[in-house]
């Protein structure tokens, strides 16, 4: 017997039937009179489409709509988009934009610190070649810029960090590149970098810029590093030598300002020596003027006496030739008796015999009178003021 032959029990279609068949059809009834019920409608007529459709195309619709909100974080920024051409820029928050595929919204991360490292060899001014190390880190300044003006902007930035560290370094000698210049070639690299990511409309903002790892070449390594050692030294060596300066040079101007205060002290001493000389070179003179003949004989006399005052000296103007007799004796400290009995004279004294005779030779023979006794007057007094 067929499947479909009629009778009780002989078709699984059929409303009598008993198996698990009309069963699920009795539920799927009762689900699709439910739908229905909710949708509000009625039976469907000839040619109109049923509410159940109506319905599913009102939900699609509906989360199409909903599907155009966004949220924007606050560390992001957003560019607003429709059939693919920019529209706005759009700030954190909530906002709302038409569905895909008319519409659309790109984020980017504006605080987050993006970080680019470049290791080249670069050529110094002074034709020497240094490994050199750089890194940039920056960030995003411009979300519409970073993100339709310029194709790889991070990579754009690493090209042009390099461009310019080479024409920085240069302007450097290698001495001051491995050296005391290195923050200066990074502030200038970090300058210039903005300048040109500016220019091409980047979006991006450098925040700091660094060298790293500076070191000539590995070949070269142990001669740069006795050049190093030798510029050290070098700089001791000035340090000592201004430590030095610096403790004798208070020394050198103290010294200088005593020998200048003994020099006006000496200056002052012969100035005034020389002005009691002349004082009593005008006093002489003024004397001189007064009494010719008696001034000449003291000049003597004080002149004898000088120059005798350290020896032992006898002089005998008595005997029957006319003459001094002078007389040293080197072996002891006594002088000894002249042949003609004259006594020992004192040191530094002259005897009035002598001092007579040299006057006598001395006179002007026409003169006579009462210029005669005065002039012996006058000798005499010289005399014995000599020999007190």
């Amino acid at each position: 017997m067929t499947w479909n032959e009629p009778g009780p029990g002989h078709d699984p279609w059929s409303p009598g039937g008993r198996g698990k068949r009309g069963d699920h059809n009795a539920e799927l009834t009762k689900i699709l009179k439910r739908l229905k019920t909710l949708l509000g409608g009625s039976s469907p007529g000839p040619g109109k489409p049923p509410n159940l459709v109506y319905g599913v195309i009102v939900l699609l619709v509906a989360a199409w709509l909903v599907s155009g909100f966004y949220t924007i974080d606050a560390q992001e920024r957003g560019v607003k988009l429709r059939f693919g051409a920019v529209v706005a820029d759009v700030g954190p928050g909530l906002g709302w934009h038409l569905p895909w595929p008319m519409g659309n919204v790109e984020r980017v991360n504006v605080t987050k610190l993006r970080q680019a490292t470049i290791q080249s060899t670069l050529l110094t001014k002074d034709q020497n070649l240094v490994d050199i190390g750089l890194t940039v880190q920056f960030r995003v300044s411009s979300a519409r810029e970073y993100l339709f003006d310029v194709a790889n902007p991070d990579d754009t930035l690493s090209q042009i960090a390099n461009s310019i560290l080479r024409r920085v370094i240069g302007n450097y000698n290698v001495d001051d590149v491995l050296g005391s210049a290195q923050q200066q070639i990074a502030d200038q690299v970090k300058q210039k970098l903005q300048e040109v990511l500016d220019g091409y409309g980047c979006g991006l903002y450098v925040v700091d810029v660094s060298l790293d790892q500076v070191q000539p070449p590995q070949k070269v390594q142990d001669a740069f590093a006795d050049a190093i050692k030798a510029q050290s030294d070098r700089q001791t060596m000035i340090d000592s030598a201004q430590a030095y300066a610096k403790d004798r040079l208070p020394q050198a101007r103290s010294q200088a300002a005593q020998e200048i205060s003994d020099a006006q002290s000496y200056r002052t001493q012969v100035v005034s020596k020389a002005k009691g000389d002349v004082a009593r070179f005008d006093a002489l003179l003024e004397a001189y003027r007064k009494s010719p003949k008696l001034t000449r004989e003291r000049m003597y006399i004080d002149t004898l006496a000088e120059v005798l005052h350290d020896s032992r000296v006898i002089i005998d103007g008595r005997g029957d030739h006319n003459g001094l007799t002078l007389r040293i004796d080197q072996a002891s400290g006594a002088l000894p008796e002249v042949s003609h009995g004259v006594r020992s004279s004192k040191k530094g004294q002259v005897p009035a015999s002598a001092a007579s005779a040299h006057a006598g030779s001395t006179s002007d023979g026409n003169s006579s009178g009462q210029g005669d006794h005065s002039g012996s007057n006058a000798r005499s007094r010289s005399r014995g003021e000599y020999q007190q």
